[in-house]
């Protein structure tokens, strides 16, 4: 019996040794798993850089935008800058309960702007872009940009781009309409391009029965619903989101809540009436 005991306690002491002091591919293989652990436990639960706290102890939301680019963010008469995109930075802030701080800055330097912390937000008529995603998480889209196939809204038998063989096709002189179109052409036997020198002058020729359909940018075609023109498809995406830095998670989940609020009780597309088909 005592022989069992001593031999028991040998083995645990060994054990315990092997435990506390392991060899040394044996300590390479632990720290690699916890690293690995670690590494895997940021990515489920990361941490959130306190932005959206800070915002609502400040009271304001810092918002970036470039006051360029009608009828998403302008300037008006009274100096004031106005817009869709205004629009949806104001809902987001009522939604924080604080005010709005809007951020003029140059197009080019609205994502300096994000990191640098000068802005908790932009959102300007931003396309997605996949090469900032190591740096800027995007929220979900609120318009498509991309290119549409547009018609009279008494042409009732076309209906898609397989209906524009033999037709004429309006577009703009050198654009991504232009590069859709030809694309278009290759595939529709006898659809013909007729180029204009803006999209505007495109929609032109479908109103006055010079074409009959046009490709235009996602902006372009909105704002001609309202004039005896109506959209048919889609052709290409170009999707526009707001944009918080990486860190922001939790002012990003807040944003994406308005968003959605918005898309589903109809406010998004009476916004968008507003702006875009009104031209207010």
């Amino acid at each position: 019996m005592s022989f069992v005991v001593k031999y028991y306690g040998w083995g645990l002491r060994h054990f315990m040794h092997y435990i506390l002091h392991p060899p040394r591919h044996i300590r390479i293989i632990i720290v690699s798993l916890l690293v690995a652990i670690a590494g895997t436990i940021f990515f489920l639960f990361p941490r959130d850089d306190g932005t959206l706290a800070e915002i609502r102890q400040r009271g304001t939301l810092r918002v970036g935008l470039d006051a360029s680019f009608p009828p998403f963010e302008t300037i008006n008469e009274q100096g004031e800058i106005v817009g869709l995109d205004v629009d949806i930075a104001q809902a987001v802030a009522a939604d924080l309960g604080v005010e709005l701080e809007l951020v003029n800055i140059g197009f080019d330097g609205l994502y300096d702007a994000l990191l640098a912390r000068r802005a908790n937000l932009v959102i300007s008529g931003l396309p997605y872009d996949p090469r900032w995603t190591q740096d800027v998480a995007y929220t979900r889209n609120y318009f498509n940009a991309g290119q549409v196939l547009v018609t009279s809204a008494t042409k009732l038998t076309i209906e898609g781009p397989e209906d524009m063989a033999g037709r004429i096709v309006a577009v703009e002189w050198g654009s991504q309409a232009d590069m859709e179109g030809r694309r278009l052409a290759k595939e529709m036997a006898g659809m013909t391009l007729q180029r204009y020198p803006s999209a505007a002058e495109a929609l032109e020729a479908v109103l006055n029965d010079q074409a009959d359909a046009a490709i235009v940018d996602g902006v372009s075609a909105v704002a001609a619903t309202g004039r005896g023109l109506r959209l048919v498809t889609y052709l290409t995406d170009e999707w526009y989101a707001a944009a918080v830095h990486i860190d922001s998670r939790e002012l990003l989940d807040v944003v994406n809540q308005t968003l959605t609020r918005l898309d589903e009780s109809g406010e998004m597309a009476k916004m968008q009436a507003k702006w875009l088909e009104n031209g207010e």
